[in-house]
């Protein structure tokens, strides 16, 4: 539905006046005519009926400004779990270049500390050997380097053995389930988020359909998000646009696929994957260069929480083979420009957003992200951005108040591409409170199941780790992730 920019349109004096003077001197003319004759009628009615008929057209095409309104909400019940996709899937955005872009919008250059522009290079780092190290060989020597290797090992195993019992009978997995205690609000429902962390958290130890301890499990699991996925290409599992979970859950789905595909080498899934990095392409902004929970275009803006899973997504595309243009990868940069600080170090929400409101959450997803743009390890705003993220009031504590599994998910990747003592005194204090709190007696079946799970509620975590509303299954995955850090992906700069 479209806006009015005014309630009514002014119109200038003297055109009011001119149509006032032509209705009176239309009558005059009338009676003049009907004595004078019908040539000069009908050249006057010629006249003044296209002077009217101009006034018309003039009133028809004012412009009025449009905003369109989400169409719904992630918060929203639905009453059919399984709708039939949109039958008429959305048109492919129009790629941009980087010169269409810097002439509609001028790009932010961060400066470093002495106030000089620093320009980097866009170069997307080689994903070659990215998820070399899931082999068992390469994970013991990972974890060799971190310490209290058989203790993640033992997690890691009871934590994914909890995950493998929890899934459905169709092949997904639910973040309401009733399988388990504590699970997530069903107002936060979706089963292709769900089925994505399960997947990751599986093939992050190295499982797939192909091998492993879980092949069936990994199989069954990208045979529902193949069967999930719409005519567009969207894995969202729901048929409104809007919902806060959809391209989350949309970019962790194309992040499992592409994953599976690399590790096993089997393309089964490759035509799904590509549909689903397509429908990335198709709704990234066309100038700013972020995502939200919608296509975006001119009149919409982007946010760096959803922009950080679809960035990861186009780079995990790039492993399995798929194609992604330049163009995706310079606009995504010129969106972390925008929701930087001056330097490039600290990372908001949006682009809104005042430069102080920056958090050591975002910014670890900015830095990710710069990371695999091409930044370099020893770019000034690379380290001043690891110092505040490892500052003393961001130290991990699994306490009320202070888990933020969110956050930690990412500064580990960050701290780890970077290595060296600051990474692994960070991970081993992290990972020793991760390993404490893991529930390691208890039931194993529902409705009551918790063993190798963690609990979002005994504590509450901080506000925006979201563990309470998304709830059980939700936080173990985030933990599995967590713990596989050391191997889940190689190290983007040389090790140390």
């Amino acid at each position: 539905m479209r806006r009015a920019a005014q309630n009514t349109v002014a119109v200038p004096p003297p055109l009011v006046d001119v149509e006032e003077e032509s209705e009176k001197s239309i009558q005059e003319i009338l009676r003049e005519e009907a004595k004078t004759g019908v040539p000069s009628l009908a050249v006057s009615f010629v006249l003044h009926a296209t002077i009217l008929f101009a006034l018309t057209l003039f009133a028809i095409t004012v412009d009025f400004d449009s905003e369109s309104p989400l169409i719904g909400d992630w918060l929203v019940e639905t009453k059919n779990d399984n709708p039939e996709p949109p039958k008429d899937a959305r048109k492919p955005v129009q790629v941009m270049s980087t010169q269409n872009i810097n002439k509609k919008e001028k790009k932010k250059t961060p400066k470093n500390t002495e106030g000089e522009k620093v320009v980097r290079p866009i170069q997307p780092v080689p994903i070659d050997k990215a998820l070399a190290g899931r082999t068992e060989r390469a994970k013991a020597g990972s974890l060799d380097k971190v310490g209290s290797k058989d203790d993640i090992k033992r997690a890691v195993s009871s934590g994914l053995a909890w995950v493998a019992r929890q899934q459905r009978q169709g092949g997904n997995w639910q973040l309401h389930a009733g399988g388990y205690p504590d699970p997530g609000s069903r107002t936060f429902r979706t089963d292709t988020g769900a089925t994505a962390l399960a997947l990751l958290s599986l093939l992050g130890d190295g499982h797939t359909h192909r091998g492993g301890d879980y092949q069936e499990e990994v199989a069954k699991g990208l045979r529902w998000l193949r069967g999930a996925q719409k005519v567009d290409g969207d894995f969202h599992d729901h048929v409104e646009m809007g919902r806060q979970s959809s391209f989350y859950a949309h970019a962790m789905a194309v992040i499992a696929m592409c994953e599976a595909i690399t590790l096993s080498r089997d393309f089964t899934f490759h035509e799904s994957a590509e549909a689903g990095v397509q429908f990335l392409l198709d709704s990234q902004h066309p100038t700013q260069g972020g995502w939200k929970y919608m296509p975006q275009d001119e009149d919409s803006s982007g946010d760096l929480s959803v922009t950080g899973w679809c960035l990861m997504a186009l780079h995990t595309a790039r492993m399995a083979e798929i194609d992604v243009p330049d163009e995706a990868f310079t606009r995504a940069s010129h969106f972390m420009d925008l929701v930087a600080d001056g330097s490039g170090a600290h990372y908001r929400y949006q682009p809104s957003d005042h430069e102080s409101r920056f958090t050591p959450a975002l910014t670890s997803v900015g830095l990710l992200g710069r990371q695999w743009l091409g930044w370099k390890k020893d770019d000034i705003a690379m380290r001043q951005g690891v110092k505040y993220l490892l500052g003393e009031k961001f130290k991990p504590e699994w306490a009320p108040g202070k888990r933020n599994v969110y956050e930690w998910y990412y500064t580990a990747q960050v701290l780890h591409n970077i290595g060296g003592d600051n990474w692994r005194t960070w991970y081993s204090d992290l990972q020793s409170q991760i390993v404490e709190a893991q529930k390691r007696r208890g039931s194993r079946k529902a409705p009551n199941d918790i063993q190798g799970s963690w609990d979002p509620v005994s504590p509450y975590g901080a506000q925006s780790e979201y563990s309470r509303e998304a709830g059980r299954f939700y936080l173990t995955t985030l933990c599995l992730l967590i713990l596989e850090t050391p191997y889940r992906h190689y190290p983007i700069y040389d090790p140390e």
